[in-house]
């Protein structure tokens, strides 16, 4: 997916119900420690947008005025390499946010893509430092989820360096379980996203054949089933063990 500036302004307004608004407040790390009340506030100053699959909610080096809230559908996170290739960080799901989360306008360091339909909520910079200012629990929020991208973000780069190959994959196919695993009657977990091999790859820190390999490896030993952008986790034990190296 490379950078089109036409299609920079691709976001719709969105009907969004106050029901389903709290509702992902509720769910979100960043703001289900607030109150009830607090998280109606914060709801006044959100205003809903949508975007089709394809369009870019996000683009790295642009300045943006705020933050968005995914709602529904799934985001591709992307950062850009120094050589100009596109690689897949992470997949933002509701519940995430994207986009710089700083009480000013910020450049984004990365670009989020949809998926497939997507609404989020936007909070403009400066309603954050508003709404910070009066409830600390946000706050307290905001700090916890900058320390888990920052632990996140040093757990994969470790892991790039003393793990192999089928390691680092069982532990993006571990992290993306987490976040988006589906538990299906026959007790496997499906990921409730379509998931291409280079995004695999991108978050791994390998490449497609070194990633499409290591799940065929995990597919024989029956670890994993997947097809074309599904992968279903059959026994989470043995990912355990696959990625603990035993």
């Amino acid at each position: 997916m490379s950078r089109n500036p036409v299609r920079r302004n691709c976001a719709h307004p969105h009907s969004c119900s106050d029901e389903t608004r709290l509702r992902v407040l509720a769910d979100a790390p960043l703001t289900r420690e607030l109150s009830p009340d607090d998280r109606r506030d914060l709801n006044g100053h959100l205003t809903a947008w949508s975007w089709a699959e394809g369009d870019p909610m996000v683009l790295a080096g642009d300045e943006i005025p705020g933050s968005y809230l995914v709602v529904s559908g799934r985001a591709r996170v992307t950062r850009d390499t120094a050589d100009g290739r596109e690689l897949t960080v992470d997949i933002a799901a509701p519940g995430d946010t994207v986009g710089p989360l700083h009480t000013e306008a910020a450049v984004a360091t990365e670009s989020a893509w949809a998926m497939e339909t997507t609404c989020a909520l936007f909070l403009p910079a400066h309603a954050l430092a508003e709404v910070v200012g009066d409830h600390p629990s946000l706050a307290l929020g905001l700090i916890r989820m900058q320390q888990d991208r920052l632990a996140q973000a040093r757990e994969q780069e470790i892991g790039h360096t003393t793990q192999s190959v089928e390691q680092r994959v069982g532990s993006t196919l571990r992290h993306l379980d987490r976040k988006l695993g589906s538990l299906q009657r026959d007790g496997s977990s499906l990921l409730q996203v379509r998931l291409r091999r280079d995004d695999i790859a991108g978050m791994a820190g390998t490449t497609v054949e070194s990633a499409s390999r290591a799940m065929a490896r995990m597919k024989k030993a029956g670890v994993i089933d997947s097809g074309r952008e599904w992968v279903s986790v059959l026994d989470r034990a043995a990912l355990e063990r696959l990625i603990a190296g035993d």
